[in-house]
């Protein structure tokens, strides 16, 4: 039976949001999953090693993923050697911590443009402000982005754009509503933007995850337009526009231990280390041997795994009927897969993962077969 749903289309939510987090960890088939979201992508060398070591203790010797929102995931862990992960992470401190002294996370996604250093500080504030909230769903995604429209793609919730004034998006769309300058209150910056826009949501939400199940209007009120959404593709993978940073794609998101901790070294020797919602790291100001030191663990160039995603599949799913991830390497040293159009693989018809934007889901069946479905925009439901 379909999920029931309100006279707007949207879905009667039965159950609190339960998305992972630092602490509260979702149960999978291989052990505990922990996620943790950087602010803005942004993440420490000690941070990264210790996720390394994690990843060493985990089971079947999972690696470390990153996530369609530039979150970073641990697999396979136990509960107490998870609650050892986070505490150790709340003992390390700095700018932008994954978790701050208190050991509290970030409730939902803060990405930002990764090459810019301009979004850095908005992107902390907004973070700071919404840290050990329990009244923001997980679901939310709030975007700062430097005004290249990199992160707009992304459909995010709550989107600020950088510029004199800032700019509000909210579910994709702009609105009329700016930074209007130093003594305006609220919204005199591109964070306090951000955060009276998320305020106001949480103000109307009701059981709303998020702003499109309430819509625009009802969050802000009078949008600018109705006009078309332009869908800004990522379209520079493994490119920089700027010489002072390099972009790599560890396959599917998965990062070795191996790999975690050569980014580590990189990061101590001045790198500046972002994960981005495309699975991608960028080393802003890296060392000049950088790719060539990660050419052994990540793809440094053009590559076939560019425009392929998948869910994590059997065994680690329980829910999967299909070896996605092992199925896909064999597709792609075959020549299979790997093309123009974004393909993502998943292992059942819930299709875990599914990026925004057309994309062919290559679905898993009970059979052990695969179908493929060309569809744009998320797969739902």
């Amino acid at each position: 039976m379909p999920a029931p749903r309100r006279r707007d289309g949207a879905p009667v939510r039965a159950r609190a949001d339960a998305c992972p987090g630092a602490w509260r960890r979702h149960d999978a088939a291989d052990g505990a999953l922990a996620r943790f979201r950087p602010v803005g992508g942004a993440i420490a060398p000690a941070e990264l090693r210790l996720l390394a070591d994690a990843s060493d203790t985990a089971a079947d010797a999972a690696p470390l993923e990153l996530t369609s929102r530039g979150s970073w995931q641990v697999r396979g862990l136990t509960v107490k050697g998870a609650d050892d992960l986070a505490a150790a992470l709340a003992a390390v401190g700095g700018p932008a911590p994954l978790l701050d002294d208190q050991g509290r996370d970030v409730p939902c996604s803060v990405v930002a443009s990764p090459r810019s250093r301009a979004v850095d500080a908005p992107a902390r504030a907004i973070a700071d402000a919404l840290r050990g909230r329990t009244d923001v769903p997980g679901r939310l995604l709030v975007a700062v982005d430097d005004g290249t429209g990199d992160v707009l793609g992304l459909d995010a919730d709550v989107a600020v754009v950088l510029g004199t004034p800032a700019r509000l998006h909210l579910a994709g769309a702009p609105t009329d509503i700016p930074a209007a300058g130093p003594t305006a209150g609220p919204t005199a910056d591109p964070a306090g933007l951000a955060l009276a826009a998320i305020e106001a949501f949480l103000a109307v939400r009701g059981d709303a995850w998020r702003v499109a199940e309430v819509g625009a209007a009802a969050v802000l009120g009078a949008l600018r337009t109705r006009e078309q959404k332009r869908v800004l593709e990522h379209a520079e993978v493994l490119t920089c526009a700027e010489r002072t940073c390099v972009e790599v794609l560890p396959r599917l998101g998965e990062v070795t231990p191996a790999a975690a901790r050569v980014l580590a070294d990189l990061g101590d020797e001045g790198a500046a280390l972002r994960v981005t919602p495309w699975r991608t790291v960028v080393l802003r100001d890296p060392p000049d041997d950088a790719r060539e030191r990660l050419a052994a663990h990540v793809e440094t160039g053009p590559s076939r795994w560019a425009s392929l995603s998948a869910c994590v599949g059997a065994p680690r799913c329980a829910k999967s009927h299909t070896d996605v991830r092992g199925d896909l390497a064999r597709a792609v040293a075959t020549g299979r897969a790997g093309g123009l159009l974004h393909a993502h693989w998943v292992g059942c018809a819930r299709a875990c993962g599914t990026p925004a934007g057309p994309v062919a889901v290559v679905e898993g069946t009970p059979g052990g077969t695969y179908r493929t479905i060309v569809r744009t925009g998320r797969v739902s439901g």
